[in-house]
């Protein structure tokens, strides 16, 4: 093994036979969307959305769709489902 492999493993404290890391436990103290306070998420919104109407099922960046979901959850936003539109439509509320 080399010597920075063998550096890194036990900076790691992996032993490379028997510990495998994986991504299956969320926690949301390492997401930036779940880990800054709320009032500096809606901050954020407004600094990129400001008061337009979002079409949220088209928001691609995981992101902004996370903090969507943060900012509809602590019910920060308004949501619109026109009769003639399956779109879910939010955007900021005024005293958010």
């Amino acid at each position: 093994m080399g010597k920075v492999k063998q550096t890194l493993m036990e900076a790691l404290d992996l032993d490379e036979m028997n510990d495998v890391r994986t991504m299956t436990t969320f926690n949301p103290n390492n997401d930036p969307v779940y880990s800054i306070p709320l009032s500096e998420l809606v901050n954020l919104w407004r600094a990129k959305y400001g008061d337009t109407w979002i079409d949220v099922s088209e928001i691609e960046d995981d992101f902004w769709s996370d903090a969507s979901a943060r900012l509809h959850t602590n019910k920060k936003m308004e949501e619109l489902n026109h009769h003639s539109d399956n779109s879910p439509w939010a955007r900021l509320k005024e005293d958010a």
